[in-house]
């Protein structure tokens, strides 16, 4: 393969890891308000109740797959696997803004 290709792929995997995670951090910081305003007046939207579940479930998922990197060794081989074996069955491990 060419070096440049290898390159380009590194660079655009590194931008769309920094985008993805500026969006999470967006997706954090709006389920953090949702939760205060629930805390105060006891009340959200329906819209809200569906961004903080799936805010709720992306960071579930975000714990399920950095964790196994830092306590089982060979999980850098193991998880990317699972993921794509999980996808063949319509089973989605990664979070929303990946």
């Amino acid at each position: 393969m060419d070096r440049h290709i290898i390159v380009q792929h590194i660079e655009d995997s590194a931008h769309h890891l920094i985008i993805s995670v500026h969006k999470e951090e967006a997706n954090t910081k709006e389920a953090g308000f949702i939760i205060k305003k629930y805390l105060q007046t006891g009340k959200i939207s329906h819209a809200e109740e569906k961004a903080l579940r799936l805010q709720m479930a992306d960071t579930l998922k975000i714990v399920g797959i950095v964790v196994p990197f830092v306590l089982i060794p060979g999980a850098s081989i193991i998880i990317p696997i699972l993921i794509k074996v999980a996808g063949k069955h319509n089973i989605n491990l990664m979070p929303s803004v990946m």
